[in-house]
Order: C-alpha cells, then sequence, then structure tokens
C-alpha cells in the first residue's frame, strides 16, 4: 500500500512540475519589430513597427517593448521585416544616406561619376574601401597629365542610380522596384583640403575605382 502511495505521489509531483515546466516555457513577451524593410533615412511611424512574440531568454538587452519609444525616432542603419528594435539603434536626426553611414568628422562628400563597368562591375556597397583612380580626358584635362590615384582606400558612402535615386534602394511603401537602374554615381569621403582637386577632376577625367582591403 506504501509503495503505490509513493508512487502516486511521485506521479503527482511529475506531472506538476511538467505543468510548471510547461507555463514556464510557454511565457512570451511583446517586442517592437519592423514591419517591413525600412531605410536610415526617415523617422519611423505606427505603420513601420509590428509585435512578436518571444521567450525572455530569448530577447536581447536593450529590445523595445513599447512602439512609442520608437516612433518618430530614426534608425541608424536599414531595418529588415521582423528585425528586433534595440533602442540603442534608433536616433534622433536622419542619417545623410540610407545606410546610416556617416560621413567622417572633418571630412566631405563627394559623388564621382561613374558606371558599372567603372566601378568593380556595380559589386560596390557602402561601407567598401575604394582607390579612386582618375584618368584624364584628352581635350579636357591639360597637357600631360597622367593617370593619378587621387583617393586611396576611400570610404564609400552610398552607390547613386543615373538619376540620382539610391542604388539598390529598398522599395518605398506602394512604390515598385525599378528593375532597370543603373550605378550613375558612387559617394565616397574625401579630405576637406580635397574638395577643389576632386571638382577639377570631375570637370577633367573619368573615374575607375578599385576594391581596396580592410584598413
Amino acid at each position: 500500500m506504501i509503495g503505490q502511495r509513493a508512487l502516486l505521489a511521485l506521479a503527482l509531483t511529475a506531472g506538476a512540475l511538467a505543468g510548471v515546466l510547461y507555463y514556464v516555457g510557454a511565457q512570451r513577451t511583446g517586442i517592437v519589430v519592423a514591419a517591413r524593410d525600412l531605410d536610415a533615412t526617415h523617422a519611423l511611424q505606427s505603420d513601420d513597427l509590428s509585435f512578436a512574440a518571444l521567450p525572455p531568454d530569448a530577447i536581447p538587452a536593450g529590445a523595445l517593448t513599447d512602439p512609442s519609444r520608437a516612433v518618430g525616432r530614426v534608425p541608424r542603419a536599414p531595418l529588415w521585416k521582423g528585425q528586433i528594435l534595440l533602442g540603442d539603434a534608433l536616433g534622433d536626426e536622419a542619417a545623410s544616406f540610407r545606410t546610416g553611414i556617416a560621413v567622417p568628422p572633418g571630412m566631405r562628400a563627394v559623388a564621382l561619376p561613374v558606371s558599372a563597368a567603372q566601378s568593380v562591375g556595380g559589386a560596390l556597397v557602402p561601407g567598401a574601401l575604394v582607390d579612386v583612380l582618375a584618368v584624364p580626358i584628352g581635350g579636357r584635362a591639360p597637357a600631360g597629365r597622367v593617370t593619378e590615384i587621387v583617393a586611396p582606400a576611400a570610404l564609400v558612402l552610398d552607390v547613386r542610380t543615373e538619376t540620382g535615386a539610391p542604388y539598390g534602394a529598398l522599395v518605398p511603401k506602394g512604390g515598385i522596384a525599378a528593375v532597370t537602374e543603373r550605378i550613375g554615381s558612387v559617394v565616397i569621403a574625401i579630405e576637406r583640403a580635397d574638395e577643389v582637386r576632386f571638382a577639377d577632376r570631375i570637370a577633367t577625367s573619368t573615374f575607375i575605382l578599385t576594391l581596396a582591403g580592410s584598413r
């Protein structure tokens, strides 16, 4: 009889423990996520946000649970649909470029007219480092000028299409992707002292960009 009671108690204890474990495992916390792919140039609106429910131990530190803390703020980098919003990843001012990459302090941004063939076959992406070669155009450049590297390991801030729109940008709300857009320019960071020299080279040269390794 005692054995049967012990077995019954053990079964009840196991059942209770299983119930507790199930309850703990079933707990979910609502967190704020991106409702669609978003760039880093516009403040977030309520319809840009959605919710996801995750176990507490799967939620990263800094994840937002209140959408009001995200509305009106700007992502520091592009967000993909379903990506968790972190408080530290939001800023108060829009970035200069959709990528969220800022012009380094003391430097300037300049757009160099190039085609895909002149920019590593169109494989360049923001954040890459490139060597910029200026090839003089006959009849425009001064006699005797030769091909030169005008910017070694320059930071690519953005890549633009022939119409000036961001190349490969996320499709805006209700928009239709333009599949025929081609690269028209690459925006790089240059030293302030090089502004005049680049203005001259843009008017007198063709640019070739070569991909550089990391610094």
